[in-house]
C-alpha cells in the first residue's frame, strides 16, 4: 500500500531526529558510557587495573562459572516446563488447564524476591514444611534454592512465547500428518515442536538474559554463593568500589547482548516462518499416559505455584507461637508507618512510568515506522537497547553518570522516574510498532488529504486508534514498575524509597513476616494492573473480532 501523502517535514524532521537522539543518548548512552570509563579509569588514572584484579584473582573465573551455570540449568527448566504447560493448555483438552494457564502467569505479580520470602517460609530453617511438618533442618541458602527459584521465576516467559507459538501453527499441518498415519507424539514432535522450536529457543536465550542478570535471589537465598549481579551489587554499594563494580558489569554486558543478539535473529526468523490459518480450531492431541504425566507434571508446578502465593499471605497474617502459628496484624504496622511514603513512592513513580512509557513509546514508533525521520533505524536500536542491558548496569549507570556534574539528580525523583522509564520504554516501542504494522492508513491518509498537520494526525486519528493498547503497555509498565529492584536499588535514597526496597532490606535482615506484610500490599498493587492488562487485552481482542 502506498505511503500516505503526508505534509512534507523539511528542516522539521532533523530537528526531531536530533532531539531524540539527544533525549535517548543522555538517558541511555550516556550512562553505559560512564559505566565503561570507570571500568578502564579506575580512580582517575587510565588503565585496566579492575580488569587485571578481576583476572589476576580466583574469583571472576568462580562467579562468572556459578552465573553460566545456574543460568543455563534454570533457563533450560523453565523453557521445559513453560512449554509443557504451554502444550497442555493450547494442544490438549486436559482438566484444570485453566488453572494451570492462571498459575503459570503468577511471577507477573510475584518477582523473585517476594517468591524468596515464601521459599524461606516454607523451606527454611524454620520452616513451615522442613522444620515444622517434616521435623528436619535444611539450610536453605545455598545455589540449589537460587536455582528453584530462578527456574519458576522464568517459567512465565517461556510458557508465554511456547503459546504464541503453538498458537500461530496452521492446524491444517497436524491434521495432515495424522491422516497420514502419524501418531499424536509424532505429530508433536515431527510437526508442532518443530514449528514452535525458534521461538522457544528464543525463549531460552531470553530467559538466561534474565537469570544472569538477576541479583536479588543470589543475595536473599545464595548464601555464600555469588553471581556476576550479585558481586556487582556487593563491590558498588558494600564496599563502594566503582571500578570493580562497573568491570563485572561489563562482563556480564557481554553475555547478555550476546544471548540478545542470538533471540533477535531466532524470533525474526519464526515470525518469518510461521504460518496460521486461524478460521480454522486449534487441533487437539490426545497424548496418552506419557501426556498424563506431563500433566502431573504441570499440576504439581502449579501446586507449588499456589503454595508460595500463600505462604506469602501466611507469613504476612501470621506469627511464630511455640509449636504453631498465630493470626496477627503486627507486621503491618511498619507498612502504615514507616512504609507509608514507599507505598506513596511506589503508586505514583509507577504510574508516571506507565503514562510516560505507554505514550513515548508509542511517539518513538510513529516517528520510526511512519514518519521515518533521519536516522529512524539507529533511534530504534538505541531505545530497544535497554531491553538487553542489564538491570545493575544501568543502575550503575546512573548511580556513577547524575552523581555529578554537568547533571546532578542523585536523590530526587526524577532519576527513579527516568530509570525505569528507559527499561520500560522498548515494551512500549514494540508494542507501538506492531499496532502500527497491522493498522489500516486509509484515515491517516484522508487526515492528510483534508489538510491536518502530522501532530494533529496523531493526536486525532493514531492515538484514538491505539488506545486499548496503549492502556496494555502502560499497565505493563506500571505492574513491573512495582516489582522493579535491580536498577534502582543503586540509586535509592531514604526520599525516594519504594515498596520493593523495603522488602528486599527486609528479607536480608531476616524478617520475614514484615517483608511479607510489605510484598502483600506490592502484590494488591501489581495484582490490580494485571487484571487491567487482561480486561484491556479482551476488549482489544473484541475490537478486532468485531472489524
Amino acid at each position: 500500500m502506498p505511503e500516505p501523502s503526508a505534509p512534507p517535514l523539511r528542516n522539521r524532521g532533523y530537528l526531531i531526529s536530533c532531539a531524540a537522539f539527544a533525549v535517548l543518548i543522555l538517558l541511555v548512552g550516556y550512562p553505559a558510557l560512564t559505566v565503561l570509563l570507570e571500568s578502564v579509569r579506575p580512580g582517575g588514572e587510565w588503565g585496566l587495573s579492575a580488569y587485571a584484579r578481576l583476572w589476576a584473582g580466583p574469583r571472576l573465573g568462580t562467579v562468572v562459572g556459578s552465573s553460566l551455570g545456574v543460568a543455563l540449568a534454570g533457563s533450560l527448566f523453565a523453557s521445559l516446563m513453560g512449554g509443557a504447560l504451554a502444550v497442555v493448555v493450547a494442544k490438549t483438552a486436559a482438566p484444570l488447564r485453566k488453572l494451570m494457564a492462571a498459575t503459570a502467569l503468577l511471577p507477573i505479580i510475584l518477582p523473585g524476591f517476594v517468591t524468596s520470602i515464601a521459599y524461606i517460609f516454607l523451606f527454611g530453617r524454620n520452616g513451615l514444611i522442613t522444620y515444622r511438618w517434616l521435623h528436619i533442618s535444611w539450610d536453605v541458602y545455598s545455589w540449589k534454592s537460587v536455582l528453584v527459584l530462578q527456574s519458576v521465576d522464568q517459567t512465565t516467559t517461556a510458557f508465554l512465547l511456547s503459546l504464541a507459538a503453538l498458537r500461530t501453527i496452521d492446524p491444517a499441518l497436524e491434521e495432515a500428518a495424522g491422516s497420514l498415519g502419524a501418531g499424536p507424539w509424532r505429530v508433536l514432535r515431527t510437526i508442532t515442536l518443530a514449528l514452535a522450536s525458534p521461538l522457544g529457543v528464543a525463549g531460552f536465550l531470553l530467559n538466561f538474559m534474565h537469570s544472569m542478570s538477576d541479583f536479588g535471589t543470589p543475595l536473599v537465598v545464595g548464601g555464600p554463593f555469588d553471581t556476576l549481579a550479585s558481586a556487582s551489587y556487593t563491590q558498588l554499594i558494600g564496599r563502594y568500589d566503582p571500578a570493580t563494580a562497573s568491570a563485572l558489569n561489563v562482563v556480564l554486558l557481554a553475555f547478555c547482548l550476546l544471548a540478545y543478539s542470538g533471540y533477535g535473529v531466532l524470533e525474526s526468523r519464526f515470525g518469518r516462518d510461521r504460518v496460521m490459518d486461524q478460521s480454522r480450531p486449534v487441533a487437539r492431541l490426545d497424548l496418552g499416559w506419557p501426556g498424563r504425566a506431563v500433566w502431573l507434571g504441570c499440576l504439581l508446578f502449579s501446586l507449588f505455584m499456589l503454595a508460595l502465593l500463600g505462604a506469602v499471605l501466611l507469613a504476612a497474617f501470621t506469627r511464630n507461637a511455640g509449636a504453631g502459628v498465630a493470626p496477627t496484624l503486627m507486621y503491618f504496622e511498619a507498612v502504615f508507618t514507616r512504609g507509608f511514603a514507599s507505598a506513596r513512592n511506589t503508586l505514583v513513580f509507577s504510574l508516571a512510568v506507565g503514562a510516560v512509557s505507554a505514550l513515548g513509546g508509542q511517539i518513538l514508533a510513529y516517528l520510526i515506522k511512519r514518519v521515518r525521520i533521519p536516522g529512524a533505524r539507529a533511534l530504534d536500536v538505541l531505545a530497544t537497547l535497554p531491553f538487553a542491558v542489564p538491570g545493575t548496569f544501568i543502575g550503575v549507570g546512573y548511580a556513577l553518570a547524575f552523581n555529578r556534574p554537568p547533571l546532578i539528580l542523585t536523590g530526587t525523583w526524577a532519576i527513579v522516574v527516568l530509570n525505569l522509564v528507559v527499561r520500560k520504554l522498548p515494551m512500549g516501542l514494540r508494542a507501538g510498532a506492531s499496532v502500527l504494522a497491522r493498522q489500516d492508513r486509509a484515515q491517516e491518509e484522508a487526515s492528510f488529504c483534508l489538510g491536518a498537520s502530522r501532530l494533529r494526525t496523531f493526536l486525532k486519528v493514531i492515538l484514538p486508534s491505539v488506545r486499548t493498547a496503549m492502556l496494555a503497555g502502560g499497565l505493563y509498565a506500571f505492574v513491573t514498575s512495582v516489582q522493579a529492584l535491580g536498577s534502582i536499588i543503586f540509586i535509592i535514597t531514604p526520599g525516594t524509597r519504594l515498596l520493593s526496597v523495603d522488602v528486599f532490606e527486609a528479607v536480608v535482615r531476616g524478617e520475614v513476616g514484615q517483608a511479607a506484610a510489605f510484598s502483600t500490599l506490592m502484590l494488591a498493587m501489581a495484582g490490580a494492573g494485571a487484571a487491567l492488562i487482561m480486561l484491556a487485552a479482551t476488549r482489544n481482542g473484541k475490537r478486532h473480532d468485531i472489524r
